[in-house]
């Protein structure tokens, strides 16, 4: 038994196939046992369950309107994808999982024509497949994880637009960018198409005449997508939707972010957080080979324009740099295939140990009861326990790549585990949307005080959606009128003294729904800032 046992560990260490198995099966779980996510989360299911109820996948609808914050890309895979396994949160998680392992043979694909040997290839994999940024948003529902594929997709045509299988290079890149705008707007042609504007640069052998109007052909064809999409949309979502989808999300989102209160700065200790474990554990190599030269010039062509333009815009989050950390995997796999760079065992149990502390700590006192508390201390430890696992012994030897990979992708699976158990109660709307689902279908007039986003749309297949007012005055009014009806905040401004028929902790507050003659009972307290 023992030698059997020695030997499947010994198989496994030199099998990347075994580890690569292992990964997804860290990757999996997830999927099944973490609920949708508010806001965000909790909003664009609401959207795709709205179209799959409605039947109408031309306008996306939120709260009885359309909304056009966001392409309808996503919105349309996971309909599809409902379709076949019928409607579950599960299901659109699952889609974004395998989105997300699709971008694995991309950028293999993508490294072997940027020049990059097998050693360089295999080791940029494990760095995105093992990056925080990855496992983070893997199987989560957001529209950034699509935008990567899709600008992985144009990046891997654009070396061929420079060869004699062109017209194939330009059909792929205008496919891509056009489904990029699709899912994400505009943007997707700054983040997939300027490596192919910078192509004279970082590959001078290049004619750029020639590169410049085989790209200027892709983006045409990239907005002729877009268009046969956004034209009929414009049409039928009425003249106040096609300003939207035509002015702000383009010029109008770019003046306005820049009223947003996020510095020009605040990417800079963001991204190595996304980058964990690797910007904490990759040292110095034996090797002095020289530098990546194309690879490392198509890097810069790729990574820092976005990047600086992120920037610059004010309004920022953290998925946003998604698709272009694909590009800093390529340049960091180059140099470990090369030797230059190696993975050390001890910096990487200690930024694991560190992420055990802050779950055990910050989790374990956000938990909302004390069984919570321990679970999510106990998941930390865990972590911690993981992250020890890669000290002891190792603290001159390399850490193969791959281990290091997947201790990342189990503490992470352990951190949304922790989530789930300590906090799960604050963000699970579940149980609040049953019962104002049932409300609903029994004829009983609601309104959600404060903007709703969709919040309990999903969980409760509503089945028309709950009107909605910000003026407090309003909400008094419409209790006076409907006494027999329910109102319903997630709001600090919105509280009553009336007693609840129904609360929960929610976020940093509280769910509540009140009878609404109970409500045009009571004194509103004023609003507060």
């Amino acid at each position: 038994m023992a030698a059997s046992h020695t030997g499947f560990i010994g198989r496994f260490r030199q099998e990347p196939h075994l580890q690569a198995l292992a990964a997804l099966l860290l990757l999996l779980p997830p999927v099944f046992f973490l609920f949708p996510v508010p806001i965000d989360e909790t909003r664009y299911l609401a959207v795709a369950w709205n179209m799959h109820l409605s039947g109408q996948w031309l306008v996306p609808w939120l709260d009885g309107a359309p909304y056009s914050d966001k392409a309808p890309l996503l919105f349309w895979l996971i309909n599809l994808v409902w379709a076949v396994t019928g409607v579950h949160a599960w299901a659109a998680r699952l889609l974004e999982l395998l989105l997300a392992l699709a971008t694995l043979p991309l950028l293999a694909s993508l490294g072997r024509r940027l020049g990059a040997a097998p050693a360089a290839v295999q080791a940029s994999l494990w760095l995105w497949l093992g990056c925080a940024a990855f496992a983070v948003y893997a199987g989560t529902v957001m529209f950034d994880m699509l935008l990567t594929l899709c600008t992985l997709v144009a990046w891997r045509a654009t070396p061929a637009l420079a060869g004699r299988r062109w017209p194939l290079a330009v059909a792929a890149m205008a496919l891509a960018l056009g489904a990029g705008v699709l899912v994400k707007g505009p943007v997707a042609l700054l983040v997939g198409g300027v490596p192919a504007l910078l192509t004279p640069w970082w590959r001078p052998q290049t004619r750029p005449l020639a590169s410049w109007l085989r790209l200027l052909a892709a983006l045409l064809g990239a907005v002729l997508l877009a268009l046969a999409w956004a034209l009929p949309a414009a049409r039928a979502g009425g003249p106040q939707y096609a300003d939207a989808i035509f002015l702000r999300q383009t010029v109008g989102r770019v003046v306005q972010s820049f009223a947003h209160a996020r510095p020009w700065w605040w990417y800079l200790p963001i991204l190595p957080a996304m980058l964990l474990p690797w910007v904490a554990a990759l040292g110095r190599g034996e090797s002095a080979a020289g530098s990546g030269g194309m690879l490392d010039r198509f890097v810069v062509a790729a990574f820092v324009p976005g990047f600086v333009l992120f920037s610059v815009i004010s309004g920022k989050q953290p998925h946003y740099l998604l698709p272009l950390l694909p590009a800093l995997t390529l340049a960091g796999g180059m140099r470990l295939g090369a030797g230059r760079w190696h993975v050390v065992g001890w910096r990487v149990g200690l930024v694991l140990a560190l992420i055990g502390i802050a779950v055990a700590v910050g989790l374990g006192k956000l938990a909302v009861d004390h069984a919570g508390r321990i679970e999510a201390i106990a998941c930390g430890v865990l972590i911690v326990g993981v992250g020890l696992s890669f000290v002891v012994g190792r603290r001159t030897t390399p850490l193969p790549l791959g281990r290091a990979a997947l201790g990342m992708l189990a503490a992470l699976l352990l951190c949304k585990l922790a989530f789930v158990l300590g906090v799960g109660p604050r963000y699970d709307v579940a149980a609040a949307a049953r019962r104002v689902a049932a409300a609903q279908q029994a004829g009983v007039p609601l309104l959600f005080a404060g903007p709703q986003y969709g919040l309990l749309t999903f969980a409760g297949r509503l089945t028309a959606p709950i009107p909605a007012t910000t003026e407090p005055a309003a909400v008094t009014a419409w209790a006076h009128a409907h006494p027999q009806g329910w109102v319903i905040s997630s709001e600090p401004d919105y509280r009553y003294p009336a007693t609840p028929l129904y609360r929960q902790p929610y976020r940093d507050g509280s769910l509540t729904v009140w009878r609404a003659g109970d409500v045009a009972g009571a004194a509103a307290d004023p609003p507060r800032g």
